[in-house]
């Protein structure tokens, strides 16, 4: 009994101890941001220093988290020191007394970019070209890419992976699958055009996307913009002036910006002003038991793309912790290629027409946006409702000696997204991000009683964030249930758990190694689904499947990245694996008329090495990538009825793009994309080598004037291409740009403001799916 008491009051006393030390104890919290644009720094380095007595010593340390933010507890009573430091950043400290137990809020805490003094003179050191997280890459925009840029999409060129297109369609290491962000909310290349690209602070690369975004996609890029509170007007112009009427290539665009106290107003417009002359050949073999039959096509057309997006929106911010957004905009648009056509096939005579293409399209966005900080820090709700319209009347007509033959569409899409994301700190290492989207498609053609589309999307997703000093974790989870409808078609509904992994572990200061895990869901567009026929030729028609399955993809990838002072490098192993693949199917009909359709054909597979980089030596920048793989196909049974054969090669894609910065603010860049084909299940897609050469002069930082040449010496340009070895036939199809020798395009911009402007609280964007067109 007395050993009893004796323990209960022995426990009671340690209870009280540790009670009373808990309350003598205060934490520490606050943020770490960017002096310039007040944006969070992650993974900075903290020490807290007790300063109390004559020597100071070292009593805890971390690091921020992905959000900037940090927490120290148990902190006695005394004198301390907080040390603060980033690579590439000055180092910041801040003092404390602790008299009496407190949470204490250390506010914002503001690191600089590295400075020398050396007299009276300041050098300003170059940011970092780059850095890894747990789940992006994340490139810095300097000066000398703002110097060698004229808009958005250019920027991106120079990253190592990222191609942009004549046409500024964007894809990652091959992917075009991919989501745009602005700040998180999710824009499209037409948006991206019409920023100002001085505003813009760093580029976020996620080739592995975590559970909170689309289960279909490949790929994010978020661009993240500069912090300004400032109130006033600001704006931008920019524009192309092409010296050759052969090849025209604009996108002008204007964005004017106004704040004032609560409320900032803004516009933009972006144009997409395109007209080049491209031939499309086919050359075909149809192989008989007796004889060889040879047929060809080639279609000779001026395109001609005219779009007009005007962007609008407004911004409320009822209090520090609330704040709405209105966001709209609206989008004519045509894509017409005219021409003449020709087809031949060996003991015929020819078949010619004239071909002539009337496009009209209209698409509309309205949304409503609300994001609510709560007390505790780190916490948020965020809303978003939206509603997207588009209709499109497209008529392809070919018109022959003895009559004419039309091809015709007008299809109404319309969709409507609500999106609940809420993030919160459980603990001081742990982060907990979830949310919920539900997604509704409708779509019907009129020229067409046998098509009428309905979606249903709901996805439920869920982020655990755990990060110490010496590694962090993140695990995702998303569950997606899909349920369509097509007419005269059964329902059906498909479920899919989509996981997630990342890991990161710091080998040493300046190098870290990274493995990641992701599956994901590509389901088929609506107009792979269409089963409406189209006739290109007088020996080809192409359609729909609407049996068609869910591909899914999984991915895994091991990374090592590398801090040299501000270069950074990567080195990365991968497999990707894509099961029931959605491909394109070519096959002779049994009246001998090639029919194209896509089908689930089978499995992909890939492995191999990325090398990529930012570096910069003196006046010069480079940005090379290169990504080396084994590819491997299986057939299904479909593949194997057509008699499709098994692959295996090895597949080569580089970038590298070079900036070098002159005197008296000129700036000299080239750019050069190269891939060997890309091999899918039956054929193989191919573009030739795209490069580009541009010369800017900036005069105070406000007027720049450049010339930019696309393909110089070039004459033609292969914009794609794909061949087909089967066991029938032999198919080779290119799509060839016509250029002048040396195409040149002035191309100016000017940028204003009497203030800065505060920063716009863009929504998510959603898109419909474009009509797939042929042509570049």
């Amino acid at each position: 009994m007395k050993s009893f008491i004796k323990y209960v009051l022995t426990s009671l006393l340690l209870f009280v101890s540790m009670a009373l030390f808990a309350q003598s104890t205060s934490t520490i919290s606050g943020s770490i941001l960017e002096a310039e644009s007040h944006q969070p720094i992650p993974f900075a380095t903290l020490r807290l220093m007790n300063v109390s007595g004559s020597t100071p010593q070292l009593l805890a340390g971390t690091i921020s988290n992905e959000q900037g933010s940090f927490a120290i507890s148990q902190v006695p009573n005394g004198n301390y020191q907080l040390l603060v430091s980033s690579v590439g950043y000055g180092k910041a400290r801040k003092t404390f007394e602790i008299a009496s137990p407190s949470t204490i809020e250390a506010g914002p805490i503001y690191l600089r970019d590295s400075l020398l003094f050396i007299a009276e003179t300041v050098v300003v050191a170059d940011r970092i070209q780059g850095k890894s997280a747990t789940d992006k890459t994340i490139y810095f925009v300097n000066n000398k890419m703002l110097s060698a840029t004229g808009n958005a999409p250019e920027l991106l060129r120079q990253l190592p992976g990222i191609r942009v297109d004549l046409k500024q369609n964007i894809s990652i290491n091959g992917q075009s699958n991919i989501l745009l962000f602005v700040d998180g909310k999710e824009r499209d290349k037409s948006y991206l055009s019409q920023l100002n690209p001085s505003s813009i602070d760093k580029i976020e690369v996620l080739d592995t996307p975590p559970s909170n975004y689309e289960g279909n996609v490949s790929g994010v890029i978020n661009i993240v913009l500069k912090k300004e509170q400032l109130r006033g007007f600001s704006g931008r112009l920019f524009s192309e002036i092409p010296l050759s009427s052969k090849v025209v290539y604009l996108f002008p665009t204007y964005q004017f910006n106004y704040s004032h106290n609560k409320i900032n107003l803004y516009t933009s417009y972006n144009g997409e002003i395109n007209s080049e002359d491209i031939d499309e050949k086919i050359n075909r073999q149809i192989i008989g038991n007796d004889a060889l039959t040879e047929l060809s096509s080639v279609q000779h057309v001026r395109q001609k793309n005219r779009s007009h997006k005007f962007h609008y929106g407004l911004d409320y911010h009822l209090s520090p912790k609330d704040v709405f957004n209105l966001y709209g905009f609206i989008n004519p648009y045509s894509y017409e290629q005219d021409g003449h056509v020709v087809s031949q096939a060996s003991g015929s005579s020819d078949w010619e027409a004239q071909k002539e293409e009337s496009d009209k399209n209209l698409s509309q966005l309205y949304s409503l946006y609300y994001k609510h900080l709560f007390h505790a820090e780190g916490r948020a709700l965020m809303v978003d409702l939206s509603h997207a319209h588009s209709r499109s009347e497209n008529t392809v007509s070919y018109q022959t000696d003895t009559g004419h033959q039309t091809n015709a569409e007008n299809p109404r899409q319309s969709s409507f997204v609500l999106k609940v994301d809420f993030t919160t700190p459980l603990k001081q290492h742990l982060q907990w991000d979830t949310g919920l989207k539900l997604k509704t498609r409708a779509m019907h053609d009129q020229t067409s009683d046998r098509f009428s589309y309905q979606e249903h999307v709901y996805a439920l997703y869920s982020t655990l964030s755990y990060q110490r000093p010496k590694f962090d974790v993140k695990l995702g989870l998303r569950a997606e249930n899909a349920e369509t409808k097509l007419k005269d078609d059964q329902h059906r509904s498909s479920f899919s758990l989509l996981p997630y992994v990342a890991c990161h572990y710091p080998l040493s200061q300046h190098s870290d190694l990274y493995v990641s895990y992701r599956r994901s869901v590509n389901r088929p567009s609506v107009y792979s689904l269409n089963p409406f026929v189209y006739r290109d030729d007088p020996y080809t028609i192409r359609k729909g499947n609407p049996r068609l399955e869910p591909e899914f993809r999984s991915q895994v990838q091991f990374k090592y990245t590398r801090r040299l002072n501000n270069n950074y490098l990567s080195a990365q192993l991968f497999y990707e694996t894509q099961a029931n693949a959605i491909n394109q199917l070519t096959h002779l009909d049994d009246t001998g008329l090639f029919v194209k359709q896509v089908e689930n054909l089978g499995d992909i597979h890939h492995y191999g090495l990325q090398l990529s980089g930012a570096l910069q030596f003196g006046i010069v920048s480079i940005n090379p990538s290169f990504r080396l793989y084994r590819l491997s196909t299986s057939g299904n049974s479909t593949a194997k009825q057509f008699g499709i054969a098994n692959k295996n090669k090895l597949v080569l894609e580089s970038s590298i793009s070079s900036i070098l910065s002159l005197k008296k603010d000129f700036a000299l860049s080239a750019i050069f994309q190269c891939a060997t084909a890309r091999e899918n299940i039956q054929d193989n897609a191919f573009y030739e080598p795209l490069y580009f050469i541009s010369l800017d002069k900036t005069f105070q930082k406000k007027l720049k004037i450049g010339i930019v040449s696309p393909l110089p010496f070039a004459k033609s340009f292969v914009y794609q291409g794909s061949e087909i070895q089967a066991s029938r036939f032999t198919s080779k199809y290119t799509g060839n740009l016509t250029l002048p020798t040396i195409p040149l395009m002035f191309r100016v911009s000017y940028q204003f403001k009497s203030g800065k402007n505060r920063h716009n609280l863009n929504r998510e964007k959603e898109a419909v799916d474009t009509r797939p067109k042929q042509g570049l």
